[in-house]
């Protein structure tokens, strides 16, 4: 008996190691895929440009190939970036030579990822789902498109109202004083890029909140029981990822939060109560 079940063993582990070495390599796979559409999108941004042309006579800007690292997508982008959110009585310095082409590297890393994070979301679905319950599969279907919206949206508000506000407020005060307004353009961009990225992340409160019920981790008694922590937790990242010590941008991040964490407890108590009325209705029949 316990040769046949060491020569049962034998075959079991094989077959485990092979299924191992089988998802190892759909992984690279999969993450080849991601790493090349990238490397195409970071290319296009930074040896690429809009350009004005017309075609058949019609005007259009078209993405074009350029050589010149001082007209790329990146930094087109950038100066439009700059110009929208920075009030224009701020001039830009650059502390070193080489930060310029850090900026544009940078700019253009993120513009890639933003680009090719459909690919990568969809590589890294094929590769998990097949372990997921059909329950868990469901759920993150139903709330794949309000994760991308609500993302889209805190990214919207960082740019159209929280940023250019926080600029104009905090260059105010400098102007007041007397003092001359600089912007080093290299912490401008990293403020602003993990700044809209924090918002867009703040912004999937509602998605993290409905998840965990559905889940069944959590009911909805618990986000109306714990309201106050979750308050005082809302304010602490509002300050956290807000530059300025006065409030006022705390403010224009925490109370969109506030209003997230409400809405997200209503769709939580609507999906309890359509679950109860659907129960009895079963039960009824």
């Amino acid at each position: 008996m316990s040769m046949a079940g060491a020569g049962g063993d034998a075959p079991r582990e094989r077959s485990a190691s092979l299924r191992f070495f089988e998802h190892l390599e759909e992984a690279r796979g999969r993450l080849r895929v991601a790493v090349c559409a990238f490397l195409v999108a970071f290319g296009v941004f930074l040896f690429f440009s809009f350009q004005y042309v017309v075609v058949f006579g019609v005007p259009m800007w078209l993405p074009l190939p350029t050589l010149n690292l001082q007209e790329d997508i990146a930094q087109q982008f950038f100066v439009a970036l700059r110009a929208w959110l920075v009030p224009p009585y701020v001039n830009p310095v650059v502390l070193t030579p080489w930060e310029p082409v850090i900026v544009q590297f940078k700019v253009a890393l993120f513009l890639a990822i933003v680009a090719t994070s459909p690919i990568s979301t969809y590589e890294f679905w094929r590769f998990v789902a097949p372990a997921l319950r059909p329950k868990e599969k469901q759920l993150i279907v139903r709330l794949s498109v309000p994760v991308v919206l609500l993302f889209l949206a805190g990214v919207a508000v960082s740019f159209l109202v929280v940023l250019p506000l926080t600029f104009s407020f905090l260059y105010g005060i400098a102007i007041a004083m007397g003092a001359q307004p600089l912007l080093q353009i290299q912490e401008f961009l990293d403020f602003v890029i993990l700044f809209s990225l924090g918002f867009g992340a703040a912004f999937e409160l509602p998605v993290v909140m409905y998840g965990l019920s559905a889940l069944g981790i959590v009911d909805a008694a618990f986000w109306k029981r714990h309201w106050r922590f979750a308050t005082v937790a809302i304010f602490i990242f509002g300050a956290v990822i807000t530059p300025d010590g006065s409030g006022v941008t705390m403010m224009l991040v925490s109370i969109p939060m506030l209003f997230l964490y409400v809405g997200g407890y209503v769709a939580i108590r609507l999906r309890a109560r359509s679950g109860a009325r659907l129960g009895s209705a079963t039960k009824s029949s």
